[in-house]
């Protein structure tokens, strides 16, 4: 607020309070008893400096507000509100004449001068809302029908007493939210229009359709792309199968189109057979583990020996401690053996074997037969391949070690 609004609410504070601490100073007013025992009340010099300010500030007001309003219509209006202010301001004046009491007619006083100052602020006030100097709200009635809200008022009877311009009856359209408030003598129901929102929903239900139809397509895709993932691993192990027993398969395809007899032919073929069945269990697991037990090594040579067997060589298989080797190795291992055995199966008479005899050696071999130890390739470098011969029998055995063939 300004400073001088602020001295004013300072100046009419002290004069409240001077009236309230009034029976201490009596600066305001004092009763005193006459001899009839009445009241006989007397006013001082602060109650007229109260009344003169009273005076001061209400007519300060008014003039401000017909200064500052800016409708012309309000300003050529302003002797309204003076007419019923100035009437009761004569009955004030005419109380203090009278010596500060009420004219009396007949023996009864005409009016009391508290009720007479309410009558001025009420005459005046209502002067200025009357004529539009202060704002007020008129006529709810006209201004609930004609507002652009979808809303009617119903009594308690549940019958319609007001209804907007643009009521409309919304019960079960989805496009509006209808909201009902009780109020006193009835209730009060409107409708918010949310078609908008329902079309953003319907908008994100499409887009959400949408995303989730991708989303499909791309699980799909996702699904398709594995399997032939998983499809070309696949064939590149079995083409790696196929590479690595391709020797045995030429050596079976010759032996069934050669000459000779066919119990023979199916005995050789069954034992190139039996390699190439295990070395592509061992390959296929190799491919799912690092590491296999050497016990997978003793099954595999086990039926390779039973075929040798129906070929009239006496075998020996012995089967060590099982370990847990490298699958890379244990594949090796059983290739030496193959190697082995189609060098001496035309020659040899007898074969013993015995897998992982201790700690160093994975594979040892005996026989009468002639091994060229020479011709058997190891790929895996972490093992060594050693061979010697003593009384007409050829030692072999396969151990960790460096990468030249012993």
């Amino acid at each position: 607020m300004p400073a001088l609004i602020k001295v004013f609410w300072g100046v009419t504070g002290l004069l409240m309070l001077s009236v309230i601490t009034n029976d201490i100073h009596h600066f305001v007013l004092s009763v005193t008893k006459t001899s009839d025992t009445s009241d006989h009340i007397s006013y001082h010099w602060l109650y007229y400096v109260i009344f003169v300010w009273s005076f001061v500030v209400t007519l300060g007001s008014f003039i401000m507000l017909i200064k500052k309003c800016k409708l012309s219509q309000c300003r050529r209006k302003w002797y309204i509100p003076i007419i019923p202010a100035a009437a009761v301001f004569v009955l004030i004046v005419v109380y203090y004449i009278c010596g500060g009491s009420s004219p009396h007619i007949l023996g009864i006083s005409l009016y009391n001068i508290q009720e007479i100052y309410l009558f001025l602020y009420m005459g005046l006030w209502e002067g200025c809302i009357r004529i539009g100097l202060i704002p007020s709200n008129t006529g709810y009635n006209r201004l609930f029908e004609i507002t652009h809200i979808n809303a009617e008022m119903k009594s308690a009877d549940g019958k319609t007493a007001y209804y907007s311009v643009d009521y409309s009856d919304t019960e079960g359209n989805e496009d509006y939210n209808r909201k009902t408030y009780a109020i006193k003598g009835g209730s009060v129901t409107w409708s918010e229009d949310i078609s908008a929102i329902n079309r953003l929903n319907h908008d994100i239900e499409d887009a959400t359709e949408q995303i989730d139809g991708e989303n499909d397509l791309i699980e799909a895709e996702n699904r398709f792309l594995a399997e032939k993932s998983k499809y070309e691993t696949q064939n590149r192990l079995y083409d790696k199968i196929a590479r690595h027993t391709h020797p045995q398969l030429v050596r079976i395809d010759n032996i069934m189109n050669g000459s000779g007899e066919l119990e023979q032919k199916m005995k050789l073929s069954l034992l190139f057979g039996t390699y190439v069945k295990r070395c592509s269990n061992l390959m296929l697991a190799a491919d799912n583990c690092h590491t296999m037990s050497t016990k997978e090594l003793y099954l595999s040579v086990r039926e390779s020996l039973e075929q040798i067997q129906a070929l009239g060589i006496v075998c020996e298989l012995i089967n060590g401690d099982a370990r847990e080797i490298s699958s890379g190795k244990l594949i090796t291992a059983y290739d030496v053996f193959e190697a082995v055995i189609e060098s001496v199966i035309d020659t040899a008479s007898t074969l013993s074997v015995r897998i992982s005899p201790d700690e160093t050696v994975l594979l040892s071999i005996e026989t009468d037969g002639e091994v060229n130890t020479d011709s058997i390739r190891i790929q895996n470098t972490g093992l060594k391949l050693m061979s010697h011969s003593e009384d007409d029998i050829q030692h072999i055995a396969l151990s960790a070690g460096g990468e030249v063939n012993g």
